[in-house]
């Protein structure tokens, strides 16, 4: 129903600004990523630890209004999680995963301009909006010293897999049987706009990334050989760096200033 909501919303936006200013171009960055517990016995057991990512696609924006822009940015990106037990009695056990998504992130923001001395000018925004991200999958690692006394390895790698039973499981992978697989968050962003020519633009964004939704309410990831189960009634927060090239579309914008006419002489 949020997300039937949520297209809803980006239909009429788009629909709105369909004769606006049209920039796009390539966006890549950087990822500093986290998971928070939503069962607070396992943020008293956990030490989580930010895992460094990236993301990579497309840039898409409308202005609005005169200093009020639109964006929206397709994107592949990699999160993940890293979590160490506070206590001794796990036997050193640490629990390392990457997550792969497709990610829309929509951000409503605000331009202002500074000058410097000199003549020199630059922009810069901040802005808000909501998170739309599509769960593809994604493998992990877990060690532990008692592992050994389960199974002849101390360290069990295994991949991702969705809607399957703990008896359907095969050995190397963990079985997530009730995923929610799209999942909506909230984004708080800032940034800075350089504009070499008029139809060009470098936009290098910060944002922070609040997840909403929890990876499975439902269920937890389940091994076919270890009575451990990993909970992913988790949400995802993270800090982004980005840096995007766009391009204008309107071509009566490039032409602006320029006379299309030959002088005689």
């Amino acid at each position: 129903m949020k997300v039937r909501i949520f297209l809803c919303f980006l239909f009429l936006v788009i629909a709105e600004t369909l004769h606006a200013q049209v920039l796009i171009g390539p966006a890549i960055g950087v990822n500093h990523s986290w998971i928070s517990f939503g069962d607070k016995d396992n943020k008293d057991i956990y030490k989580v630890k930010p895992v460094l990512g990236y993301h990579a696609g497309f840039n898409l924006s409308f202005r609005v209004r005169k200093r009020f822009f639109l964006h929206s940015t397709l994107l592949y990106s990699t999160k993940g999680k890293s979590m160490t037990s506070k206590y001794g009695y796990d036997g050193d056990f640490e629990h390392k995963t990457r997550y792969n998504y497709l990610e829309l992130p929509i951000i409503y923001t605000v331009e202002f301009r500074t000058k410097l001395k000199g003549g020199k000018e630059f922009k810069w925004y901040f802005g808000v909006g909501p998170n739309v991200s599509y769960w593809l999958g994604g493998k992990g690692t877990i060690f532990n010293g008692e592992l050994g006394e389960i199974i002849p390895i101390q360290d069990k790698k295994y991949k991702i897999a969705f809607n399957k039973s703990e008896d359907e499981l095969g050995a190397n992978e963990m079985g997530v049987e009730d995923p929610n697989r799209i999942q909506l968050g909230l984004n708080l962003s800032a940034g800075l706009v350089f504009e070499p020519i008029n139809d060009r633009k470098f936009m290098f964004t910060v944002r922070y990334e609040f997840g909403h939704s929890y990876l499975s309410r439902e269920s937890s990831g389940q091994f076919s050989d270890l009575a451990y189960t990993d909970d992913l009634k988790t949400q995802n927060r993270g800090f982004r760096a980005t840096l995007a090239y766009l391009i204008d579309l309107r071509t009566d914008q490039r032409k602006r200033g320029k006379s299309t006419f030959k002088h005689k002489k």
